[in-house]
């Protein structure tokens, strides 16, 4: 199930944009309702561009993804 979370950009609008926390980290694979250590951490930050406009840049800091996960 998507794990989405809006969040606004930096540009001068503030266009708040939807990010799919699935899209960004990748699936989980669970087994017998144990999750799967991937090994791969979470980063300290991403930032992607804003779906509406050129300046805005859209940032996901790791708190951000550890508190909606």
């Amino acid at each position: 199930m998507a794990k989405i979370i809006k969040v606004k950009c930096t540009g001068a609008g503030q266009h708040v944009n939807e990010i799919d926390l699935e899209d960004i980290l990748g699936p989980d694979v669970v087994m017998y309702g144990n999750p799967i250590s991937t090994g791969r951490p979470i980063p300290e930050r991403i930032v992607r561009k804003c779906e509406e406009c050129i300046e805005g840049k859209v940032i996901l800091t790791r708190d951000m993804i550890e508190e909606n996960f």
